[in-house]
């Protein structure tokens, strides 16, 4: 699978890694418990919700009728 090198995928994949990172890096960890470990999870989840929402657009357009 070729990914596009368009500036809105990069920008996805841009924002993703962010949110992995601060889920990842922050404070606590998920196991964990604690208000840090909480926000740990949330930020690790949206940035892995975010990765997989570029992949099923990305999935859609290529489906897409072309106009």
């Amino acid at each position: 699978m070729n990914l596009p090198h368009s500036p809105s995928f990069v920008r996805d994949v841009v924002v993703a890694g962010g949110f992995v990172a601060i889920g990842i890096l922050a404070p606590g960890s998920p196991i964990e418990g604690g208000f840090e470990a909480h926000l740990g999870g949330i930020s690790l989840g949206l940035g892995l919700g975010w990765l997989i929402k570029s992949f099923i657009d990305l999935h859609g357009s290529r489906h897409a009728p072309q106009s």
